[in-house]
């Protein structure tokens, strides 16, 4: 029985894995860099992988120690691997794809521990893997999906230790936390995951159990993996990272000032089309209270993680990204719940759906109000997309009538599957050549300017450093340059201000971006 049970649950994983490469994989490598962040972290694996800069990666001729080097050495050794050190987008955001499949699997594990459902951890899973932020995350060459995976295998850790009384979990769990410090830091890598346990074992009345976690050869893991590298950097370590970047963001960031409720509106917002299920969990959650000790500890990893970012001076959608895991888990048994009491909460699943048909149409008049805007109405795949928004906005109208619960969650299910790979197959690869790419006008800059020096007036973005390919792209001195011919790349606001330092500066060609434009200079003779 033991022996078909592990079969059951290795196949189950199998099928997690499929899913989520199936629903990341398709364009990964032809949509080109859209977050500054992805071209950061490429161009900083391919100076470490041509350069050798390993231990403190180089930006634009620079150390950059803002963050720690997880992400550089996962995305070089990822090119490495499957490129020979060519750095691609691809290749790029490879770590992330995997860290993402890797969170699905470890979510149904943890979902199938609390709950004792393979059918409900594989929907836990599956929410997850579906959710919006999660599959859009997971296509970006960033630190919080990595993150995420580090968090969550950590916390499962936690959960299999505290449960079983087993020191080989409690050293996977220092050892996935020193992981997540390596990636962003121990803020989020070590305190954010400590003060969700203490919560829940206080909300266990089991604080005790703290001496069991705070195990000496854990502890010893942790500060072997996390330690090398910030006593390698110093005080700069320390004072550009720990400090600047993340006590002055947590605790006052003028710059990027944002709301305390930025998150009850962004959360909903992003972990949609499953956000439909809140009033049905809510109700759950208040008819069957005895029961939500089964999800105590998803609840405290929610609860924990979205207070303390709502606390925070600085927010961003993807700063949440670990709470996505327990939000599914928590969703997933509000679903049960109602399988469970189909009479009792039948209301509750009907506005439900309701609101997954609402969701289903906001997703099909954005996408058609963004298409009016930016992609021509002729294209194939425009055409397409839009029609297939329409057939699903009919077919979840249908799915809202249902009073078969067991129909509504495969309908629901499939219509988020449909909505993830809309994004990723037709969204992201027809947004990126009609209005988000910044590619051709980089690779178009690169072969006018050929050998010549090249510089930036301004500032420079992550994406013209990586596509132009030159290395460092210096800022423009106040002095002429001494070279007979040279380039120069700005944005058009700054075309006044530099006509006034340099005046024989002839523009070259301008690259319209976004709702920016990208002027290209040459002085000099030749």
């Amino acid at each position: 029985m033991e022996s078909k049970a592990k079969a059951s649950t290795f196949l189950v994983m199998g099928l997690i894995g499929v899913i989520s490469l199936g629903i990341l994989l398709p364009g990964l490598g032809t949509v080109s860099f859209w977050d500054s962040d992805e071209a950061r972290y490429a161009e900083c694996a391919r100076n470490a992988i041509q350069e050798g800069h390993w231990v403190v990666p180089y930006y634009n001729g620079h150390p950059r120690v803002v963050k720690p080097p997880l992400m550089v050495w996962l995305v070089a050794i990822s090119s490495l691997t499957l490129n020979k050190g060519r750095v691609t987008e691809f290749t790029a955001r490879i770590p992330s794809v995997l860290a993402a499949m890797g969170t699905g699997i470890i979510s149904y594990l943890l979902a199938q521990a609390l709950l004792g459902s393979q059918i409900l951890a594989f929907l836990a899973s599956f929410i997850l893997i579906t959710s919006h932020l999660f599959y859009k995350q997971a296509r970006f060459s960033i630190t919080d999906m990595v993150l995420t995976f580090f968090i969550t295998l950590g916390l499962y850790c936690f959960y299999k230790a505290y449960t079983k009384e087993n020191k080989g979990y409690i050293l996977g769990m220092y050892g996935a936390l020193a992981l997540a410090t390596m990636d962003k830091g121990p803020a989020v890598g070590l305190i954010l995951p400590g003060l969700i346990i203490l919560v829940y074992l206080a909300s266990q009345e089991d604080l005790k159990e703290v001496k069991k976690i705070l195990y000496l050869p854990g502890i010893l893991l942790y500060l072997l993996i996390a330690l090398p590298w910030p006593m390698i950097l110093g005080k700069k370590y320390l004072v550009n990272f720990l400090w600047k970047n993340n006590v002055k963001r947590f605790a006052n960031n003028p710059s990027w000032k944002t709301p305390f409720w930025f998150y009850l509106v962004n959360f909903p917002i992003h972990f949609s089309p499953w956000t439909a299920f809140i009033p049905l969990t809510a109700v759950a959650g208040k008819k069957m209270k005895d029961d939500l000790r089964d999800i105590a500890f998803p609840i405290a990893w929610f609860a924990v993680t979205f207070v303390l970012f709502s606390l925070s001076d600085t927010k961003r959608s993807s700063y949440i990204l670990p709470l996505y895991p327990a939000a599914a888990i928590i969703f997933v048994w509000g679903i049960g719940k109602g399988l469970e009491n189909k009479k009792g909460l039948k209301n509750a699943w009907r506005i439900s759906l309701a609101l997954f048909a609402f969701i289903l149409v906001a997703y099909g008049l954005g996408l058609v109000l963004m298409f009016i805007r930016h992609v021509p109405m002729y294209t194939p795949t425009a055409t397409a997309s839009l029609g297939l928004s329409l057939i699903m906005v009919a077919f979840i109208l249908f799915v809202a009538k249902l009073t078969n619960f067991q129909e509504g969650v495969i309908l629901t299910s499939a219509s988020a599957l449909v909505l993830a790979l809309g994004y990723t197959a037709f969204y992201q690869p027809i947004f990126d050549r009609y209005y988000r790419s910044p590619k051709p006008y980089c690779l178009d800059i690169k072969a006018k300017v050929g050998d010549s020096p090249l510089y930036h007036y301004g500032s420079i973005r992550a994406h013209d450093l990586f596509y132009i390919q030159k290395g460092t792209i210096h800022s423009l001195p106040r002095n002429k340059p001494s070279c007979r011919a040279f380039f120069v790349m700005t944005l058009r606001e700054k075309l006044p201000s530099l006509k006034k330092s340099y005046p024989d500066l002839t523009v070259v060609k301008r690259y319209p971006f976004r709702e920016q434009e990208v002027v290209l200079l040459k002085g000099g003779k030749g």
